[in-house]
C-alpha cells in the first residue's frame, strides 16, 4: 500500500459524496485526526477499517490498497482483492508485531533496570559492597564480617570507616564501628571466644583491641601490654613511668592452643638509639606478661 495515493483517494472520494473527515469518523468510531492523517499519507486505515470503508466510499479493498480507482473482470478483480488483502495483513502483522516488540523491549529494559536498582539499594544496605575481610572462629560458632564504610543501625552510610559484624547466629550480633583508620587484621582464639583485632591510625596510631565474646566485652590491649613490658622490660633501660616510655610497636603472632594467652611481637628505641625488639606472652585472664625473650639489640645507624 502506498499511503499518499490510498489517503489522496479517501480524500476525493469523501468530498465527492459531501462528507467531513468527522461524518467518516464517526461512522467508523474514529477520531477525525485519523482521517486527517489517513489522507495526508502519514499512516494507514487499520485492517479491520478498510472493508467498513470501503462501504462508506462505495469503492472495492482492493482499490483503497492501491490508491486508484479500477474497472475489472469480477472474478479477477475478486482474485486481486483476495491477493492485496492477504499482502496488506501480512504487512500489518509484522508491523504491529514489531510495534509490540518495540513496546516490550522497552518495558522488560524497564523493569530489568528496576530490579538492578533495587538489588543494589538491598546489596548497598546489607554491606555487600563493602567487606574487606570476612574470618571465621575456629568452631564455626561465630563470624566476624569487616566493612569499611560506618553504620548508621542495621544500614551503612557512605562515610568512610571501619565497621564490624559479629554473627554469633540464632539472631545474636554485635555491630561496632571504629571510624576512619586502616584496618591491620583479625585473628580468631581456637575456643572462638575471643578475637584481636588490628587498626591503624586509629586516634593517631596503632590500636590492638581484645574482644571476650563469653563477657560481651573489649579492651584496649596495647595499654595492658606496655604496663606488663614496662614492668618486665623496659626498667632495665630506665624507663621507670608512663610519660618516660618510648613509641613500642606491638603486633600480634598468634593465640595459645588453650586460648588463654596471646604471642607478641614488639620492638622499640631506647634513648641511647638502640633497637630492641622480642617477644613474649600475655595472659588474657591475669594480664600479665610474661616469658619475654629479647633479641640481639642493634645501634640504629
Amino acid at each position: 500500500m502506498n499511503n499518499i495515493k490510498t489517503g489522496n483517494l479517501i480524500r476525493e472520494l469523501r468530498k465527492e459524496k459531501g462528507f467531513t473527515q468527522n461524518d467518516i469518523a464517526q461512522q467508523l468510531h474514529v477520531t477525525d485526526r485519523a482521517v486527517s492523517k489517513w489522507e495526508r499519507g502519514l499512516c494507514a486505515p487499520d485492517i479491520s477499517l478498510l472493508e467498513p470503508l470501503a462501504k462508506i466510499l462505495e469503492v472495492s479493498i482492493a482499490e483503497l490498497i492501491q490508491g486508484e480507482r479500477a474497472v475489472q473482470d469480477e472474478n479477477v478483480e475478486k482474485i486481486g482483492t483476495t491477493k492485496m488483502v492477504i499482502d496488506y495483513s501480512q504487512k500489518e502483522i509484522i508491523r504491529k508485531i514489531k510495534a509490540l516488540n518495540r513496546k516490550y523491549i522497552f518495558i522488560a529494559a524497564v523493569c530489568l533496570f528496576a530490579v538492578i536498582l533495587i538489588c543494589s539499594l538491598f546489596l548497598w544496605q546489607r554491606g555487600y559492597f563493602f567487606i574487606i575481610d570476612k574470618r571465621t572462629a575456629p568452631d564455626g560458632s561465630a563470624c566476624a564480617i569487616v566493612y569499611n564504610k560506618g553504620l548508621n543501625g542495621k544500614r551503612f552510610s557512605a562515610k568512610d570507616a571501619i565497621s564490624l559484624i559479629i554473627d554469633q547466629g540464632n539472631d545474636i550480633e554485635y555491630r561496632i564501628t571504629y571510624g576512619d583508620c586502616d584496618y591491620q587484621g583479625l585473628w580468631w582464639s581456637p575456643d572462638g571466644q575471643k578475637y584481636v583485632l588490628a587498626l591503624d591510625n586509629y586516634n593517631g596510631g596503632p590500636y590492638l583491641t581484645l574482644a571476650l565474646l563469653e563477657y560481651n566485652s573489649s579492651k584496649n590491649l596495647i595499654a595492658y601490654l606496655s604496663m606488663g613490658v614496662e614492668a618486665t622490660e623496659l626498667a632495665k633501660y630506665g624507663y621507670i613511668n608512663e610519660a618516660g616510655w618510648p613509641e613500642i610497636d606491638y603486633q600480634f603472632l598468634e593465640w595459645s592452643k588453650d586460648s588463654k594467652a596471646i604471642l607478641i611481637y614488639y620492638s622499640f628505641t631506647d634513648c641511647n638509639e638502640s633497637i630492641h625488639e622480642g617477644y613474649f606472652w600475655y595472659n588474657c585472664e591475669t594480664d600479665n606478661v610474661t616469658a619475654i625473650l629479647e633479641l640481639e639489640s642493634d645501634k640504629m645507624n
